[in-house]
């Protein structure tokens, strides 16, 4: 029932939520599939969720009222990483939370630290879809 509840992914299609009360979702190269899977607490069922390729998120209003909550991406993808993505998203002014996920990582406080290190205004963290970091299994 986790991804039955939500709204429809949205694709690039310049379509607007319908529910102003729904949390904005930008999700950056990431399938239907891996989005509805993802736990309760990560994408709550109310939340619209937009997906867009990496090369237009600079499309996408990223600052003030009309900005998403949240920002979701995979870790490393042959087009850009979660530090690509960081920078953009810190270039843009985005003040949201901002989520990468990776199927199996040995240490996802080096990727934290890094990308603090470059974005340190960002609300940044990762997410070990094998269930092994504490976001992931709350």
């Amino acid at each position: 029932m986790d991804g039955r509840d939500r709204r429809r992914l949205a694709t690039n299609d310049g379509a607007k939520p319908t529910d102003s009360s729904a949390q904005r979702v930008l999700a950056v190269a990431l399938t239907v599939e891996v989005v509805l899977a993802l736990p309760r607490h990560v994408v709550s069922p109310r939340s619209y969720i937009r997906s867009v390729p990496f090369e237009e998120v600079t499309d996408e209003i990223l600052s003030g009222d009309k900005a998403p909550a949240l920002v979701l991406s995979p870790l490393l993808t042959p087009a850009f990483d979660a530090l690509d993505l960081a920078r953009l998203l810190t270039q843009c002014g985005y003040r949201g939370r901002y989520l990468a996920l990776v199927d199996r990582l040995p240490s996802a406080n080096l990727i934290r630290r890094e990308v603090e290190a470059q974005s340190p205004t960002l609300n940044f963290d990762v997410i070990v879809l094998d269930g092994s970091t504490p976001l992931h299994s709350l």
